[in-house]
């Protein structure tokens, strides 16, 4: 048999060579214990938070991130005073197929809970900004689509609907979506846009035709059609967006899906990404075509009802209180706008006009300009912040040259739509 090698032990008095470490070596300097047994050294914990220290840097940091997205949106943003639709009749075509409920790693939890929160928040956005146009929701799932919903503006009608429907299954079918929402679109007035927004997941789509004979109608039927990707780029639908001046967009992730750009060239989509939203891009209503002709739209101001009046509404069917009558044919409706269904006049209220006024003259952007380039003491001629509570960047109007900061030329670009100091200079006749 082969020999056993057995170690020699180590004994526990050996020496220790001249070139081998020893224990005091490993000791603190305080001799309580080795160097690793020591707390470690938690520098961070001895800062001071003092008036202008690293907490009023990282307001500063947080302020001059939301600016710089602020800018490239205003920029990219057409403030140019041109002809625009206040009248949109749109369809919100979203993908429902078993492609929305995949929990891959591109959108978490999955796709159909981030698209339900983003086409909501859009739904409601959209209606705020635009009183006075109408949506429709259609579902494609199953190689079939489906309309959730009619064309009204009532946008808590809509959002339940999408809800209570939302469930991923089957295939998409892209081109049976675009003939249902072309059949209603044909048929609403001329002097109002059409316009057909699709959020699509899937990389296929099921349909019964030739889709490009679609394309084809929608065009000669002047229906603008946009489409969202959450995949990845489809010849079909870029096909769709161009044909019909519309635009294309695919999202790489949640806030790409809800914060991304459109470009006047889509073929560089991919290559660079202006910082707009995707989604809210859509808000805006879009440049009218110059073949369209101006026409006189008659309108009506109905009178509301009083709540402890009784009556059968038109639009349910129903007896209820409130709403609202036709000044024309005095029949009643539970929300506005809306079109009469009697004698189809189109009922509004004067704030509706006022919100959509704004679409057609925007306020123009702001220039940046330094608070110490300013001769007199800056102050914002909004809020009338001065001194320390005033930021380092001013912005200045180039109509009235008044001077505002980064939060109200926010609020004035985003909510009221009105430069304070050119409408004190109209007033004032100056």
């Amino acid at each position: 048999s082969a020999p056993s090698i057995i170690p020699t032990p180590r004994t526990q008095d050996m020496s220790v060579g001249d070139d081998e470490p020893t224990r005091s070596q490993f000791l603190s300097e305080g001799g309580d214990g080795y160097t690793w047994e020591q707390d470690y050294d938690r520098s961070w914990e001895n800062l001071v938070n003092e008036e202008g220290g690293i907490a009023q840097a990282v307001e500063n940091a947080a302020r001059r991130a939301k600016r710089l997205r602020k800018e490239q949106q205003r920029q990219q943003k057409d403030t140019r005073a041109i002809r625009r639709g206040m009248h949109r009749h749109m369809f919100l075509v979203v993908d429902l197929s078993k492609a929305m409920a995949l929990t891959e790693v591109d959108l978490k939890p999955n796709r159909l809970a981030v698209t339900l929160n983003v086409v909501e928040s859009f739904i409601r956005e959209y209606f705020d900004q635009n009183p006075l146009s109408q949506l429709g929701i259609i579902v494609t799932r199953n190689s079939r689509a489906e309309k959730l919903t009619e064309l009204s503006g009532n946008p808590s009608r809509h959002v339940a609907a999408l809800r209570a429907a939302a469930a991923g299954e089957g295939e998409p079918s892209l081109q049976n979506a675009l003939e249902l929402a072309r059949a209603t679109l044909t048929h609403v007035p001329r002097y109002g846009s059409r316009e057909v927004i699709v959020v699509f997941a899937a990389l296929t789509t099921c349909d019964p035709g030739d889709i490009y004979t679609t394309i084809a109608g929608l065009k000669k039927d002047t229906i603008r059609a946009s489409v969202v990707g959450l995949a990845a780029e489809l010849r079909v639908c870029r096909a769709l967006s161009e044909q019909t001046s519309g635009t294309f967009g695919v999202a790489l992730s949640e806030e790409h899906f809800k914060y991304d750009a459109e470009s006047s060239h889509f073929r560089d989509f991919i290559i660079h990404l202006p910082s707009r939203e995707l989604m809210e891009n859509h808000i805006q209503p879009p440049p009218t075509p110059a073949k369209m002709e101006a026409s006189l739209v008659a309108m009506g101001f109905p009178s509301q009802l009083g709540a402890q009046v009784y009556a059968m509404c038109v639009c349910h069917k129903q007896l209820r209180y409130g709403g609202y009558t036709c000044p024309r044919c005095s029949s009643k409706f539970c929300e506005l706008p809306t079109d009469c269904r009697v004698c189809g006049l189109t009922l509004v209220s004067s704030p509706h006009l006022a919100r959509s006024y704004h679409h057609l003259f925007p306020v123009p952007n702001f220039e940046e300009i330094e608070a110490n380039m300013t001769p007199d003491q800056p102050q914002c001629y909004a809020c009338l912040a001065s001194g320390a509570s005033l930021s380092s960047l001013l912005f200045a109007c180039p109509r009235c040259h008044k001077h505002f900061c980064f939060e109200c030329d926010t609020y004035i670009h985003e909510s009221l739509h009105v430069c304070p100091g050119c409408e004190n200079q109209g007033a004032s006749g100056t």
